[in-house]
């Protein structure tokens, strides 16, 4: 195990941007694709999550100063620092438990593939972080390493579940058919999300609102152009910011460019998937019976969707409001405010693009994330410094968007440390989950077959009249 593990430390090493393609080319290879075309399919795959990650990075230069700024301007004194995920991640890669659970959970994958307890196979190596996390979180909380091992391996079971079931309308709404996206960080929000949608359903009034970000812009003409909706937000953060006239024109611009250029770049990413997507379906129909396997996915993939982007920087300066009046808080947003999009991106195609659900089920979730991101950062921080971090001046303690903050990493930390209050809080939550997940599943699919046959129809009718 040792030496497989260090195998797996000499992979991560080299980073995610090789590690996946890597990943991504043995996959296509053992689907029977041939070789070019799976060097092909590796390589487009690794330069569109490159060029995801360029973006989101150039949005957080942007971004990130202007909140700051804001923050500053609004004197919000909370002491636990967002020090945002990749600093996290660091931390989790660096102790025992990190190279040792890659094998151990590519391993569990397959048992589970096997025995058809999921469908999803989790190619997404480096996400593998998410769920380590829990286990090393449980670990530290606990002292016992067989409850640490417990945590990764129940946070991987609930992640490969979730994915299983998002899969069908994540497929239809982003048009990626044969694709889960087993990314704790977005599927987590589900659980919460969905017990709030059942909800919205039971309003009298909130229930009839209607109009998604497509119909919206439609709507608003030229300043429903996602670009132009776009330099509109950044012009309202620049002023919020305090930001001079040619920084706030700079700003809007920046993020009407990030509109436009990150779904040109999954734009590449769908070009890569398609070989392996053809592959994957010949192979399964000679060899399995038709059996649905989905390839699991970063989420990254989802976020270049000019919804989700609309509704994150709808919702950045948002948070900050959230910040300052949530009773119980004492996270500041600010190395992951930028990764909202990431956070909100199953909960727009849950409700097919509802723009009020999406907003309100969105500030639910930006709370929760808030809340546990507190709760657990007396932990996060101790496995933080134990590896060299160093805390952030004036601040008491580190959190993210991420680790802790994820509410299934809070519910398996807080259960199998046995913290009465979060044990009650997880299983209330995930008990609501288990009662609407079927019904929420089927609303969702049958939300995009309506609007489906809706613009069907009205095509039909142009037609007609032309």
């Amino acid at each position: 195990m040792e030496s497989i593990a260090g195998l797996f430390k000499v992979l991560l090493d080299l980073g995610p941007n090789v590690v996946l393609p890597f990943f991504i080319f043995l996959f296509a290879l053992a689907l029977r694709t041939p070789p070019g075309k799976a060097i092909r399919a590796a390589i487009f795959i690794a330069i569109a999550l490159i060029g995801i990650k360029m973006v989101i990075a150039f949005m957080g230069d942007n971004l990130g100063p202007a909140m700051k700024a804001l923050s500053k301007n609004s004197g919000l004194k909370l002491d636990v620092m967002d020090v945002g995920w990749g600093a996290v991640a660091a931390a989790i890669w660096a102790t025992p438990m990190g190279a040792i659970g890659i094998p151990v959970l590519l391993l569990f994958n397959l048992v589970l593939l096997y025995f058809r307890a999921t469908k999803t196979l989790m190619v997404d190596i480096w996400n593998y972080h998410h769920l380590i996390t829990a286990g090393v979180l449980t670990y530290w909380a606990t002292d016992n390493v067989y409850l640490g091992f417990a945590g990764m391996m129940l946070a991987a079971l609930i992640t490969w579940l979730l994915a299983d079931w998002s899969a069908p309308f994540l497929q239809r709404f982003y048009g990626l058919p044969g694709i889960s996206m087993p990314t704790l960080s977005s599927i987590s929000e589900l659980v919460i999300a969905a017990p709030i949608n059942e909800l919205l359903d039971h309003i009298p009034g909130a229930k009839n609102i209607r109009g998604n970000f497509d119909s919206v812009r439609k709507y608003l003409g030229l300043f429903g152009e996602p670009a132009v909706l776009a330099v509109i937000i950044g012009l309202v953060i620049g002023l919020m910011a305090g930001y001079d006239v040619k920084n706030t024109l700079n700003l809007a611009m920046n993020l009407a460019a990030v509109m436009i250029i990150l779904p040109k770049v999954v734009a590449i990413l769908m070009e890569g998937l398609m070989p392996i997507q053809e592959a994957s379906r010949e192979f399964l129909q000679k060899r399995m019976g038709n059996r649905e396997i989905f390839l699991g996915l970063d989420s990254a993939i989802s976020i270049g969707h000019p919804s989700v982007l609309t509704a994150a920087l709808i919702l950045t300066p948002f948070v900050l409001i959230l910040a300052a009046i949530l009773p119980g808080n004492q996270m500041l947003p600010f190395a992951d405010i930028t990764v909202i999009p990431f956070r909100i991106a199953f909960v727009v195609a849950l409700v097919n693009g509802n723009v009020f659900r999406t907003l309100v089920i969105g500030a639910v979730v930006l709370m929760q994330v808030l809340l546990c991101g507190t709760v657990t950062s007396p932990v996060l921080t101790k496995i933080f410094l134990s590896v060299g971090g160093k805390m952030p001046e004036g601040a008491v303690g580190i959190a993210s968007f991420s680790g802790g903050s994820l509410f299934v990493s809070y519910a398996i930390m807080q259960s199998l440390a046995f913290v009465v209050s979060g044990l009650i809080i997880s299983l209330v939550v995930f008990g609501l989950f288990l009662l609407v997940a079927k019904s929420q599943q089927q609303k969702a699919l049958k939300l995009m077959e309506d609007e489906e046959e809706n613009t069907y129809a009205a095509q039909k009718n142009a037609a007609l009249h032309s």
